[in-house]
Formats: structure tokens, sequence, C-alpha cells
């Protein structure tokens, strides 16, 4: 189970069939559209100030590569690639700064910092295929790469990109990071967290999804049935409900009153987007038609949500997705 950020890097599609419409929790869908007016594309973030990230497939084609867009009061553009075909963006902060992840011209994959005015950079790899994953409002980006095809977390603070490594060798995979450099992610199986060092969120397995500024993580297990939750920043555990039906779910993002954005799978493989209360009670997201799908994959802190619904209840086509009040 591929968490937002990654998604975003590696530029995931996913293709959804039909599902029933359900309670939003007062929020309703808007389309943004694509870059190209064609097939597909999903939002991954959103900042405070209303800027969404994600990818969105140019040009015409059976299977066209995606770029990496940022949208904002109705306009997206085209971030481009570091030489590449392909791009996604994963985060954004509030000055604007978005990170994710860029094919090169030789095809590999590495984690970029996009700025206003300044457009994309490439903060290179400690090896292997990188990806960014998370920037806090004081520029640190946070990601992963792969060493010897173990995904391996990373740290980039002004142009010094350091190692998220262990006292016994294994790796943390970052997944976000707050505003005083706390990192959300996972070591070996656990839900974990980083700052100096690392914290396992000891009793839990599963994966460290993201993380607010208060220091609550959200995260999901990798067994079944399904369990989501927060562990809050004073050590203890608030579960969140599943919706009914649910055989799997997925956290993806927390804003700072707790409430938290993912997903849910049905039985039959119906994919709803959740919006859990600070409560752990659940809302499904209306998809843009009746019937429709979504995915859920960033939340900021007025609760304004981003992710992906499909264009028919069929299943096909899905756009980028903001869910506002």
């Amino acid at each position: 189970m591929l968490s937002a950020s990654v998604a975003a890097a590696i530029a995931l599609s996913v293709t959804f069939s039909a599902a029933p419409a359900s309670a939003s929790g007062g929020l309703h869908a808007v389309d943004l559209g694509t870059l190209t007016g064609t097939c597909c594309s999903q939002a991954f973030a959103i900042n405070d100030h209303g800027v969404v990230v994600g990818s969105s497939q140019v040009g015409a084609g059976e299977n066209p590569p995606e770029h990496a867009f940022r949208w904002k009061d109705g306009v997206m553009i085209d971030l481009g690639t570091l030489g590449g075909t392909r791009s996604g963006a994963a985060a954004v902060n509030n000055n604007g700064w978005i990170v994710g992840g860029s094919t090169l011209s030789s095809g590999a994959m590495r984690p970029f910092l996009w700025r206003p005015g300044l457009g994309m950079i490439d903060l290179g790899s400690l090896g292997g295929e990188s990806f960014a994953t998370g920037v806090n409002d004081a520029g640190m980006v946070v990601g992963q790469y792969v060493l010897a095809g173990e995904l391996r977390g990373f740290r980039w603070v002004n142009g010094v990109l350091s190692d998220l490594n262990t006292p016994d060798g294994t790796g943390f995979k970052a997944s976000g990071v707050n505003k005083n450099g706390k990192i959300s992610g996972t070591h070996v199986s656990q839900p974990a967290t980083w700052k100096n060092g690392l914290t396992v969120l000891s009793g839990l397995v599963g994966d460290g999804t993201a993380v607010n500024d208060s220091g609550d993580v959200s995260y999901d297990s990798a067994q079944y049935p399904a369990s989501v939750g927060v562990w809050r920043a004073n050590g203890t555990l608030l579960a969140l409900t599943p919706p009914p039906n649910t055989v799997d779910a997925a956290t993806t993002g927390i804003n700072e009153s707790r409430h938290t954005v993912g997903w849910r799978a049905t039985a039959a493989g119906n994919y709803r987007g959740v919006y859990w209360s600070e409560f752990g009670t659940p809302n499904l997201l209306p998809g843009l038609v009746a019937g429709g799908q979504s995915m859920a994959w960033g939340v900021n802190r007025l609760g304004q949500t981003v992710g992906q619904a499909n264009l028919t209840a069929t299943g096909g086509e899905y756009h980028a997705v903001l869910w506002t009040n």
C-alpha cells in the first residue's frame, strides 16, 4: 500500500469502478481539471492559502506521461520536469515551495524543489531512485530513496542532503515533516518519527503517513482487517472508526484539528475518500458524479481536502478534486 507522497512522486495512476454515494460531512467536490484537457489528474497536497499540487497526464496516446502541477484559484500550471518525461508533486508549504519527484533525461527519478520565480531544481540523491515527500515552512525537505532494493529516508536542508539512518543500519522511510522538523514515517513495518533520532510508535504495525505541527501522527495498518488512527503528541492513541463495510483503509493527511483524511475500500474493491473528525468519526467524501469513487490525499488547516474522483459511476477517467465547504 503506497502512501500519497510515494504515489505522487512516481506519478502513480489508479483506475476505479463504481461505488455508492454517502454523507460528506458538509464538503462538496470541485473538479480541478487537467493540464491538457484530456484524461486524468490527481491532487496530493494543499497549503493553507489554497495552493493545490499533484500530477496530471500530458499529451496524447494510450498512456501519456504525467507532469507535476500547481493549481490556484482555477488556474493549473505545468511545473515541467528535470529533463525527463515524468514528474509528480507531493507536497507544498505555505511559502509556495513544492516538492516531489521527476525523471532526468536518463530516466532516473530524482527529488525536486520548485520555488516561485526560480523553477525546479534537482536535490540530488544518496543512491538509486529518489523522490521528495514533504516540505515545511522553514524549507526542510524530506523524502525517500532506494538503496539495495530498500526504501530509506533522507532530509535536505540548505543544500545538504543527509540519510535518516538508524544505529542498526535499517532505514526510516520519511512521509512528511512539520514546522518543528519532526518527520513522520515508517521503520521496519512500524509507524515512527524522526527528530534528532528515531522514535518508534510502539505496539503498532503499519505506516506513519503524516504529521501535523503539534506532532500528532496519522497511521494505518498493514494488518487485516484494516486499522487506522492517530498517535497523539502526548503519547495516547485515537482510533479512527472505519466506515461500514470497510475491508481496507489508509490515512494520508492530518491537520491541526486532528481532522484526518484518507480512503477506504470494500470487499468489492470500491474506493471512497474519507474525512475523519477530531473524534475519529468518518465521513465518506462525495464523488464528482452520483455513484463515482474517490480518494483523499491531503488536508489543510481549514479542512479543505484534495484527492481524485472518477468522472463516471463506471470508472475510467478521474480528475484532481478539491473538497471544500
